[in-house]
């Protein structure tokens, strides 16, 4: 079977996952710039990576040569990650305000084994929700307060939502990388409802009802989220779009927004973002420096704001650092076989392909059992305004741990 993969915009972790197609016996070519390929009949199309309106003629021709046509990961599927930048007036588009006849495999990162069974034509399992599958379970009382951050060890059988912690498993299905399990809220890459954002938006906001909510009425003749006074709703959760919208906000239904960019894609991603999220963002983004661009960000602000670090710690952090340049040696190379071993490695330590036990301070959750994890275990950490660098990365943060300002260099 002749399958081509076409890499747009943005991160490109869906796209080298592809690489594990050569292990099912197909004809796969890898294309990182669809706009050089001349066009020829396929078998199968895969798409990754996010889309822009003037990608819209390559997309046509595209699937004009293809049997058929697949949309693979959440940036290509719903904007993803990238699609938070149009909070601040970017126009990334799904693909089916484009193509809408097109298969479509969410996830971020979106599994290989859908995209294995979409190609062949076979049939695709249909996950459980999440929460049918979470270890914790959820009982959708009412809260009393909200937090940012918790020490998951103090109650393990409780829902993240129920301790305040917001959760959206609520509104997704399972997904094999599992954030739950790393001490990770989910955040709905795999959707099971549509405009699950919204969705989420209103059920947290309801189990909130012990909680202190402005409700005079604003200029625009509406109450609470949009009242002029700020309240322990609005404070407890000063990220809405980043929390409820992370990887939908294009297909949310929610109007372009008209915050002022900041420049480039990736500064409109992470401003407005909060101090604590930072990491997974930056673990959802791939590429050959996703793993050294999240430690560089967990260092700059652990050094400025004076997080202690032990031995154990680093010494995890190098061998994931090491990793990363075996896994960009076997993407050159794009062996299929080193590319999972490497992958495997990685996910040992840092839970999964996210990164999601990779934080402030340590690891969420116990690498290895014969480690003692008390020498290596993150803490929640008390916020603290300022200017933070690293190498690579200079960003700014405010009283609320609200990301203002954020410099990456290029190539990073």
């Amino acid at each position: 079977m002749n399958v081509k993969v076409f890499q747009f915009n943005g991160c490109n972790k869906c796209f080298h996952e592809t690489i594990l197609l050569k292990q099912n016996d197909m004809e796969v070519e890898l294309i990182s710039n669809p706009k050089d390929w001349k066009g020829e009949k396929i078998d199968v199309a895969v798409v990754s990576g996010y889309l822009l309106p003037e990608d819209k003629e390559i997309l046509l021709n595209i699937q004009s040569n293809a049997n058929k046509l697949i949309a693979y990961g959440d940036c290509t599927t719903t904007g993803g990650i990238f699609g938070l930048a149009n909070q601040k007036g970017a126009n990334i588009t799904p693909i089916s305000k484009i193509i809408p006849e097109s298969f479509k495999i969410n996830g971020c990162l979106a599994e290989i084994e859908e995209l294995t069974a979409t190609i062949k034509g076979g049939e695709v399992d249909k996950p459980p929700s999440l929460c049918k599958v979470c270890k914790r379970r959820s009982t959708c009382e009412y809260l009393d307060e909200v937090h940012r951050q918790i020490d998951i060890f103090e109650n393990e059988e409780a829902c993240f939502n129920d301790l305040g912690f917001l959760c959206n498993g609520y509104i997704a299905t399972e997904c094999k990388e599992r954030c739950v399990d790393y001490g990770t809220q989910c955040r709905g890459c795999k959707p099971i409802i549509d405009r699950s954002g919204v969705r989420m938006l209103g059920m947290f906001g309801t189990l909130m009802g012990n909680v202190e909510v402005a409700t005079e009425a604003s200029k625009y003749g509406a109450t609470d989220k949009l009242a002029d006074k700020d309240d322990d709703m609005t404070e407890s959760l000063p990220d809405i779009v980043g929390n409820f919208f992370r990887f939908s906000l294009p297909t949310s239904g929610l109007p372009k927004g008209r915050i002022h960019s900041k420049g480039s894609i990736l500064e409109n991603v992470f401003t407005g973002r909060l101090i604590e999220e930072f990491p997974l963002i930056t673990g959802l983004l791939g590429g050959d420096n996703s793993i050294s661009m999240t430690l560089s960000i967990i260092e700059a602000y652990e050094k400025g704001a004076e997080i202690e670090v032990n031995e154990q710690t680093k010494q995890y952090r190098q061998k994931l650092r090491s990793l990363e340049k075996e896994l960009k040696n076997a993407i050159d190379a794009q062996d299929a076989e080193k590319y999972k071993d490497v992958t495997e490695k990685i996910r040992k330590i840092a839970g999964n392909m996210n990164l999601s036990n990779v934080f402030y301070g340590g690891f969420k959750t116990p690498i290895d059992g014969a480690d003692n994890f008390d020498d290596y275990k993150a803490e929640p950490f008390e916020i603290k305004e300022g200017t933070y660098k690293n190498g690579i990365v200079e960003f700014s943060i405010d009283s609320k741990g609200v990301i203002k300002e954020i410099k990456i260099k290029e190539g990073a």
